[in-house]
């Protein structure tokens, strides 16, 4: 068919549609891209220079490691140096020590060292039994050699502990035959950790021990008395010892006896033979009654009786005085401590004939104690009207019971509370109670707590000081304000800020308001209390239905001072809008190939194809065209052999 001429119907039939879409949806083709890393390499070192490894290339230093005194299961640690002295580098693979009382740790195995290279471990001992343990350290190779070994020596005991005797030796002078004397010997534990006494041992014709039942445990910084006697069954002189074990510094302490047996047709006796008066508080006064007695046949007169000890004294008796056969005397012994710790005494009763009975006397002068923590108490910044508490804890620091009879604080705004009183507390025993500063006015104050007791040194006070501030309330926003940028009309976009209370007193916020077109409070503004530096966090929406630039503000309502708020703005922007032209004609009622649309800007001329390819249907749809433009569209039919009708007539399309 040539071009010009008519194809049946199309001239007729041909027509123009625009249609326009708005607010279409874009199809969003996601593109995951995965990508997989691999780094791969070789571990470890193969190092064949260790063939011919000799011990002496080796070497850990010092040769020699000895931890004297550890105690029974505590920890003792020490450095040691492995050092490659050879020309290759070494593989060390382990550390071998021989004794389960030593550990070496600190390096990492397998370790290679260079030439020359060094590295420090640690060596620690640690023993669960008492004893002496040696053992060997050395450091194996990759190719079976070792190093130079070191010895390792460890003492474990407890080595804190000391036992020491009041005196080494008693001498108890002239003893009536089947009488006795008895002295005491005070036993204390000066060291850090408990002596465990295990054996009493006397030696001696006469001589017995008393006062201390073994096995006993004597605590650190504490003291027991022992009375030893000598009670003569013949008359002559007469020596021995007393011996103590224990597990003390100095296993064995020992205290010489002596004292000769006289005989007598008379026998001065006390009963009892030793007064112990157990523990009694310092200032306190006991009293005691012994009996001296003459159980022979002929009088004695007693010329002297004496007390030693501190807080010792013996009364009842006017010297000198005669004691009939069968007589008896009462003598009374009083114990009146000053200080706290055990007393070992005696009362000495001796005769015209120079000979000596002897009484023990113990006790325990015992005196409460008492601490306060902490002894200074700063209550900083507070703000007035408002109310900060601390506590105080009191603790009975000496052997006796403490008796706390008032707990009273002074300063203006200082007050205690639960100190019940009167208050008893046991040695070690504590008790605690508050101290509160409730400040009316602005400024420092100082004051103090008195504890009155009967500790020496009561009344014990407890300093106070503090500052009273006027109360603030002031509340910060961060950010101040919000910029959304452009949002599309119809949608929605949020942002947040914090509002943080500043001041030094509570800030009631009681709500949040927002003003300006599209903008709104999502979430936290409703009513909320902030103590001071809380913060709270507020989400705003902006959501604007026309085009244009917006703004609005949040507004806080609350007490604080001043004003607070956050500024808003935004711009909504119309939704981007595309349009397409869509064509139908009548068919051809010729045999044709398909059809070719053309388009142009002016109308009768300068037509341009806008199909890539032809036609098959009676419809296009032009999808290239622009808002605010007007195009003509004339369509043509093609046959078989390529030839192409004439125009069709002329379909305007006015885009808006």
């Amino acid at each position: 068919m040539a071009r010009g001429e008519a194809v049946d119907g199309i001239s007729k039939t041909f027509a123009g549609e625009v249609r326009t879409r708005k607010g279409g949806l874009g199809a969003l083709l996601g593109v995951v891209l995965a990508g997989t890393g691999f780094l791969s390499g070789c571990a470890g070192l193969a190092n064949t220079s260790n063939a011919n490894l000799t011990p002496q290339e080796v070497q850990i230093t010092p040769a020699l490691l000895t931890f004297p005194n550890v105690s029974v299961g505590q920890l003792a640690t020490q450095v040691a140096t492995l050092t490659n002295t050879g020309s290759k580098s070494v593989s060390i693979t382990q550390l071998s020590v021989s004794s389960n009382e030593f550990t070496a740790t600190g390096i990492a195995t397998p370790l290679t060292l260079g030439p020359g290279q060094s590295t420090q471990f640690k060596v620690s001992f640690k023993s669960s039994t008492a004893g002496t343990i040696s053992g060997t350290l050395s450091a194996m190779t990759s190719r079976g050699g070792g190093s130079t070994k070191v010895k390792l020596n460890g003492n474990a005991g407890k080595t804190s502990s000391q036992l020491s005797l009041s005196t080494t030796s008693l001498k108890y002078g002239n003893v009536l035959v089947h009488g006795s004397s008895t002295q005491a010997v005070t036993l204390k534990n000066s060291g850090s950790s408990d002596v465990n006494i295990s054996q009493l041992s006397v030696s001696g014709a006469g001589f017995s021990v008393s006062g201390v039942a073994v096995p006993f445990t004597l605590p650190a910084g504490q003291s027991a008395a022992l009375q030893a006697t000598f009670a003569p069954a013949a008359a002559g002189a007469a020596t021995g010892s007393v011996t103590i074990a224990s597990d003390a510094q100095t296993t064995s302490s020992s205290v010489a006896l002596s004292g000769t047996g006289v005989n007598a047709t008379y026998t001065m006796v006390l009963n009892p033979t030793s007064v112990v008066f157990g523990n009694l508080n310092v200032g306190s006064t006991a009293k005691q009654t012994v009996q001296l007695s003459n159980t022979g046949n002929t009088s004695f007169t007693v010329t002297q009786v004496a007390a030693a000890g501190a807080g010792v004294s013996v009364s009842g008796l006017a010297v000198p005085a005669t004691i009939a056969p069968s007589q008896g005397v009462p003598l009374t012994v009083t114990f009146a401590p000053t200080t706290g710790g055990a007393v070992a005494g005696s009362i000495t009763v001796t005769n015209d004939g120079g000979v000596n009975v002897v009484g023990a006397v113990t006790g325990t002068g015992v005196q409460a104690g008492l601490s306060a923590t902490p002894t200074s108490v700063s209550f900083g910044s507070v703000v007035t009207g408002s109310t900060n508490s601390q506590t105080i804890q009191l603790k009975n620091t000496g052997t006796a019971s403490l008796s706390v009879s008032q707990v009273a604080a002074t300063g203006s705004g200082f007050s205690v509370s639960g100190a019940s009183v009167p208050l008893t507390l046991a040695p070690g025993q504590t008790s605690t109670f508050n101290v509160q500063y409730a400040p009316t006015t602005a400024g420092a104050v100082n004051g103090s707590v008195s504890v009155v007791s009967n500790a020496p040194n009561s009344p014990a006070a407890v300093s106070l000081s503090g500052t009273g501030v006027d109360a603030t309330r002031t509340l910060s926003v961060s950010p101040s304000n919000l910029s959304f940028g452009s949002v599309n009309d119809g949608s929605t976009a949020s942002q947040g800020f914090t509002v943080t209370n500043t001041g030094n007193s509570n800030v009631s916020i009681s709500g949040m308001s927002a003003t300006g077109a599209g903008y709104s409070i999502v979430s936290g503004g409703s009513a909320v209390t902030l103590s001071p530096n809380q913060s709270a966090s507020v989400s705003v929406q902006f959501a604007p239905t026309v085009a244009g630039s917006v703004s609005g503000a949040v507004s806080i309502l609350s007490n604080a001072t001043g004003s607070s708020g956050v500024t808003l703005s935004g711009t909504g922007v119309a939704p981007q809008v595309s349009h397409t032209v869509a064509l139908n004609w009548g068919a051809s009622s010729s045999s044709v190939a398909g059809y070719n649309v053309y388009r142009s800007s002016v109308s009768g001329s300068s037509y341009a194809k806008v199909n890539s390819s032809l036609v098959g249907g009676a419809s296009f749809t032009d999808s290239n065209v622009q808002t605010g433009q007007t195009y003509y569209y004339v369509a043509t039919a093609v046959d078989a052999s390529g030839n192409e009708s004439v125009y069709s007539n002329e379909v305007p399309a006015i885009v808006p």
